[in-house]
């Protein structure tokens, strides 16, 4: 049998095999030139009248190599032309500075993304093999990126697609000689200044010399089973996070610390990194030096955060331990004067409103955030700001003076909330802490005979939904 029937052959039982894409899908080609995406663009070529399938090509040019750059684009409007696939060329340019590998595969896949919304297609398909994923396993492995490094690059992961990882390059290479195409060859391919050219060129031949000449083998079918295993962990922690769990937004994810405890060290690293990627929308952004941070967070006394990169933080309240979107810091509200004809009034995220009464309501609520007051126990103008030093105050129900800092710790008020909560006072008292406590100076009484009522109501406060209702946690375990 030629050896373009049999990768043809191939690749689709690949393809039906692992569910890469299905028949009639709408496909978007990466193809630089090099050997592996022409022959990705030839086979898939070949393959589109046996699966119905919708191609084009996007060819990305860093404009990095001079004349040599714009060789590989020519190369590749030609072949396209000849297998009739159509094709986009996108120029695209990198700044000066570091970690230009890195920097040029992000920048492509900025363009790949663009052009699939763009126009409607349902995947990114690129030209990665058995080699490439050696490679990305053992970068993996030392970077330390877990069994999910160490599953490598999957055969598809979101919308993007590697049809390719049963070939190994030489197969590549060779069909691509018996059909007479031809393929550039970058010469920054050879620079072992980057590190997976390092791993390319120096370290695998010398393992495949020293201990196992089928490492590119060997380790792609461990993929397969490191992939299988996280699976399972997956399904595992699916289920845990519901017990876990205490709240889910976009910005911010709240956890139990005793349910996460309870939890074994694997199921926390990997319910740790499910919720710390769906914030950041990347599954690239949770290491282990992130787990082992978050661990000293939690064994850490007190209140206190830690910075987790990439515009992430963790913060321990208490029993809770919050991931958060890191926001830019937000002031204190300056104080807000309220005299006696106010019936409105804005204080940072919360909206109050007053009202003087001679007859209470033969029905009222009352509660943390909806109090009514003895109005002649009042001194106007009232002024409603955040705490200052050496505050404190009389809570209802009791008949002394007590700090407002040991209130907000006994009452598990986070102490990077503590500035916001509204506190009113009068000019001699504190009358009310809003949304926690009324002062029992300021509480009605048998000869109460003029009344002020006051509502407070959280501006930022969400209706709550089944998917990020807050749940009550296990402080007391």
């Amino acid at each position: 049998m030629p050896r373009l029937a049999q990768a043809l052959a191939k690749m689709d039982s690949y393809v039906r095999d692992q569910q890469i894409f299905s028949a009639g899908a709408k496909l978007l080609l990466c193809v630089s030139g090099g050997a592996d995406s022409v022959a990705l663009l030839l086979l898939i070529s070949r393959l589109r009248s046996l699966r119905r399938l919708t191609l084009l090509a996007v060819h990305v040019d860093h404009q990095l190599r001079g004349a040599e750059s714009a060789a590989d684009a020519e190369l590749v409007k030609q072949l396209c032309q000849d297998l009739s696939v159509p094709l986009i060329i996108r120029k695209v340019r990198l700044e000066a500075g570091g970690d230009l590998e890195n920097r040029a595969r992000q920048k492509r896949f900025q363009v790949f993304e663009e052009v699939l919304e763009a126009y409607r297609f349902d995947l990114i398909v690129t030209a990665h093999h058995r080699q490439d994923q050696t490679e990305t396993m053992l970068l993996n492995l030392f970077r330390g990126a877990g069994l999910s490094g160490l599953a490598g690059i999957r055969p598809r992961s979101g919308n993007v697609a590697h049809p390719l990882l049963c070939f190994d390059k030489e197969e590549l290479t060779a069909l691509l000689e018996e059909q007479k195409i031809p393929w550039r060859e970058d010469a920054s391919n050879a620079d072992q200044g980057f590190k997976r050219n390092w791993i390319r060129h120096t370290l695998l031949p010398l393992v495949a010399t020293e201990l196992n000449p089928r490492i590119a083998s060997s380790l792609g079918e461990q993929a397969a089973i490191f992939a299988g295993a996280e699976e399972l962990i997956l399904q595992r922690v699916k289920s845990l996070a519901r017990k876990v769990t205490l709240e889910q937004l976009p910005e911010r994810i709240t956890l139990s610390i005793p349910a996460l405890r309870r939890c074994t060290r694997l199921e926390q690293y990997y319910l740790l990194k499910e919720h710390i990627c769906a914030l950041s929308g990347s599954g690239r952004d949770f290491f282990s030096r992130n787990f082992e941070d978050i661990l000293g967070l939690l064994a850490s006394e007190g209140s206190k955060q830690i910075q987790l990169g990439r515009g992430l933080i963790a913060r321990k309240v208490y029993a809770e331990l919050s991931l958060e979107l890191e926001r830019e810091a937000v002031p204190v509200p300056e104080p807000v004067l309220i005299t006696e004809d106010r019936a409105r009034a804005v204080w940072g995220d919360h909206r109050f409103t007053f009202k003087l009464l001679k007859v209470l309501p033969p029905r009222r609520e009352q509660d943390d955030s909806n109090v009514y007051l003895d109005a002649d126990k009042l001194n106007w103008p009232l002024t409603i700001r955040s705490r200052r030093p050496g505050d404190r105050f009389m809570p209802l129900g009791m008949d002394a003076l007590v700090k407002l800092k040991d209130f907000f710790i006994n009452a598990k008020v986070g102490k990077y909330e503590r500035d916001f909560v509204p506190v009113l006072d009068d000019g001699e008292k504190i009358i009310w802490i809003a949304g926690q406590r009324l002062d029992a100076r300021a509480a009605l009484d048998k000869d109460s005979a003029r009344f002020l009522h006051i509502s407070v109501e959280n501006l930022k406060a969400r209706p709550l939904r089944a998917a990020s209702r807050k749940k009550t946690g296990d402080e007391n375990e």
